[in-house]
């Protein structure tokens, strides 16, 4: 009976502790489970960093303009007549004197013709006034003859000498109309399409319009220069002079300034210039001076009426480059965004200078050992934490992490 009893009571007793030990046992894997599901912060975002670059750059003062012809001539008639030739491709360029139009000389070549008949005339009349008078004279001065007959006979003479040269006259200006039939480039350069064609009468009333000759060789592009920037450039000449030890003033044209060119499609100033001309006074309604330069363009690259991107040199000095992606603009100007040692974003506000292609200057807010993010700009905050690579540890990282290719395998053999 004992033996029953001490048996009922344990099998409930074992039952208790296997409950516990079953919860025990539970209690751990639980927590492992939490601590699988906990909240992992993910790691700072990579960004790439580069340091500024370090060289010698050239500061320029930059505008733009249009580039002129350095003569245009209207080609007029400036006699009346039918236009006979037109002896000139359109387009084509021409040298000082070649013919370009002609227009019709008979009716000028008669002129001179009779011009020409009349001054003979009058020079064979002359001939017998002048015999008489003399002869007239030399009676009135013997006594032979009455001193009128002296006097009125050196009148006439007088009046036929007034006369031939009245004739002479006329015979130039005949010379000159027919001269006028003939149209001459009266300079080198190129001449534009013809706007009379052949048969047309011209001239008449007033001188028409044939055609205009442009001169290419050389250009010119003139810009409106700032009052700050002429003031930079007359220290500059000023600090050279006495450098030099040359006298005020007297520097040649050009070697002071040079001027770089470049057109709409260019990036890269190619074209070499010089300054020619500088207004002798500021315009008080603009506060600009205009300044002139000159480009020899040999090769005819150059029209007239293109736009130019116009820069003059002024210094060169040591300077700090970052990428022009790396410049960001807010409300309240230009910044970039730097890591420091404990590699956090700080914002740093930047005055920057002229771009040098990718890149641009920076005169101020960056330091030559900065860590200036170059890419990854919208994953970096101010103040926040990032992991910064080079572009050289990005690329070595890359490249290990990409999966090795797998080895060729030779031709299965078959065995029989």
């Amino acid at each position: 009976m004992t033996r029953m009893m001490r048996s009922s009571r344990g099998g409930p007793m074992r039952a208790r502790v296997a409950v516990a030990v079953a919860a025990l046992a539970v209690v751990p894997a639980c927590k492992e489970e939490d601590d699988k599901n906990a909240y992992v912060p993910p790691p700072p975002p990579e960004v790439i960093v580069a340091a500024p670059i370090q060289r010698e750059v050239t500061r320029y003062l930059g505008y733009t303009g249009v580039v002129a012809a350095s003569a245009t001539v209207e080609l007029r008639a400036r006699v009346q007549g039918f236009l006979e030739s037109v002896n000139f491709e359109l387009g084509q360029a021409v040298k000082k004197g070649d013919l370009l139009f002609v227009i019709d000389r008979r009716e000028y070549q008669a002129a001179l013709d009779r011009a020409e008949a009349a001054v003979r005339s009058q020079e064979a009349t002359l001939v017998g006034a002048t015999n008489d008078a003399k002869l007239a004279r030399d009676l009135a001065d013997q006594r032979a003859g009455p001193e009128i007959d002296a006097i009125i006979k050196a009148a006439r003479k007088a009046a036929i000498e007034g006369d031939l040269a009245v004739a002479k006259a006329q015979r130039d200006k005949a010379k000159l109309d027919l001269e006028f039939c003939e149209i001459r480039a009266p300079m080198t350069g190129r001449v534009t399409k013809n706007f009379v064609d052949p048969g047309n009468l011209v001239g008449r009333g007033e001188p028409t319009l044939l055609a205009t000759l442009v001169q290419t060789q050389p250009v010119y592009v003139s810009v409106d220069a700032s009052e700050s920037d002429v003031l930079a450039v007359q220290r500059k000449l000023a600090a050279e002079e006495k450098v030099e030890g040359r006298e005020r003033g007297q520097v040649a044209p050009g070697r002071w300034m040079p001027v770089e060119l470049a057109l709409r499609d260019e990036s890269e100033f190619k074209t070499l210039g010089r300054v020619d001309y500088v207004a002798p006074e500021l315009d008080r309604a603009t506060g600009t001076l205009e300044v002139r330069a000159r480009f020899e363009n040999e090769d005819e690259f150059l029209n007239p009426g293109l736009f130019a991107r116009v820069r003059f040199p002024m210094k060169t000095s040591l300077s700090l480059l970052v990428p022009e992606a790396a410049l960001l603009s807010d409300m309240q100007g230009r910044y970039a965004l730097v890591v420091n040692r404990e590699n956090v974003v700080e914002q740093r506000r930047v005055q920057i200078g002229t771009p040098e292609g990718d890149l641009r200057v920076v005169v101020d807010g960056i330091a030559p050992g900065d860590r200036v993010i170059v890419r990854g700009v919208l994953k970096a905050r101010p103040g926040a934490k990032v992991t910064p690579k080079t572009e050289e540890e990005a690329k070595q990282e890359s490249a290990e992490a990409r999966p090795s290719e797998p080895k060729e395998s030779g031709p299965a053999s078959s065995g029989r």
